[in-house]
């Protein structure tokens, strides 16, 4: 059931980093960000209330708010990639250091999966590997055609991205530690500090831009900023349920398979190429997913 978690997890924030990186490229990382916090807010308090369940300890509670603030910054990093950069680089370079991280993290807290459930994650970690080689610049529409600027841009792409990564396996681990027993409470909060974080943020981008008169969101960005909040909040509910079925080390790395469901609609829809190598990553995955379930 875990390894079905995690592919709905990957599932969801894939598909969140598709839609929020379109909204990011008409509207700005920072008020994707905050949009779709807000929307996953406004989700989850509305069903806290009818449910009136409780958000849980203090110890719950302060894990929430590490998780909220890592998932910001996390998030931020990743839009502010997709919007100067390309998603089928940004998002399998992040999903590479989720993935390294989070296995590390588990065997270091103890975690020993099977032999089977090794391999298999071992194949996953090779296959976001491939997912994440970025295509040959000939075949990407929007590279530069100065070879000093390709450079200078690709550099910023891996950046973004690794800190992306490490913040959101961060975000996992802190999740993590919270547990079932409160449910999916404790998204609240992570959601409050997410939206106080990115609107602080905010608040100081619009300064330095001389305190602009703000204007309405346009329509063709309310959409997948909703689809965004929409997705992340569904995604981090199963992946609380998934962290507490199954180990880290198997959850995390199957969780970061997410790019196949970024770098897909990205070439359906947006134009981006997908490498031979990618397709042979993503085959390679499914391998791994098969042996992980084995296991």
């Amino acid at each position: 059931m875990d390894v079905i978690l995690g592919i709905g997890v990957a599932g969801g924030l894939g598909l969140a980093d598709f839609f929020g990186g379109m909204a990011g490229r008409r509207t700005g990382p920072v008020r994707t960000v905050v949009g779709a916090q807000v929307v996953g807010g406004v989700i989850i308090g509305i069903y806290l209330l009818a449910t009136w369940q409780p958000v849980g300890g203090t110890r719950e509670i302060l894990l929430a708010l590490l998780a909220g603030g890592a998932l910001t910054l996390g998030v931020g990093f990743m839009y502010t990639g997709f919007t100067l950069g390309r998603m089928a680089v940004v998002a399998p370079v992040t999903a590479s250091m989720i993935a390294v991280l989070t296995f590390v993290v588990g065997l270091v807290r103890g975690e020993r999966p099977s032999t089977l459930s090794l391999a298999g994650v071992a194949l996953a970690i090779v296959a976001v590997v491939l997912i994440s080689r970025p295509p040959p610049a000939r075949h990407v529409s929007d590279a530069p055609k100065d070879p000093e600027r390709r450079r200078t841009t690709l550099g910023g792409e891996l950046g973004l991205s690794l800190a992306a990564g490490a913040s959101l396996a961060t975000f996992q681990t802190t999740i993590g530690e919270i547990g079932d027993a409160a449910g999916v409470a404790p998204l609240l909060v992570v959601r409050a500090a997410a939206i106080t974080l990115s609107c602080a943020v905010l608040l100081v981008v619009w300064h330095r831009a001389g305190a602009p008169r703000p204007q309405p969101p346009r329509r063709s960005t309310v959409v997948p900023v909703v689809a965004s909040g929409f997705l992340l909040l569904v995604a981090h509910a199963l992946l609380l349920e998934a962290l507490s079925l199954g180990l880290l080390s198997i959850v995390g790395p199957i969780t970061a398979l997410s790019p196949a469901f970024t770098v897909i609609p990205a070439w359906l829809f947006l134009n981006e190429h997908i490498s031979r190598v990618q397709v042979i990553g993503m085959v390679t995955a499914t391998a791994g997913l098969v042996l992980v379930a084995l296991g």
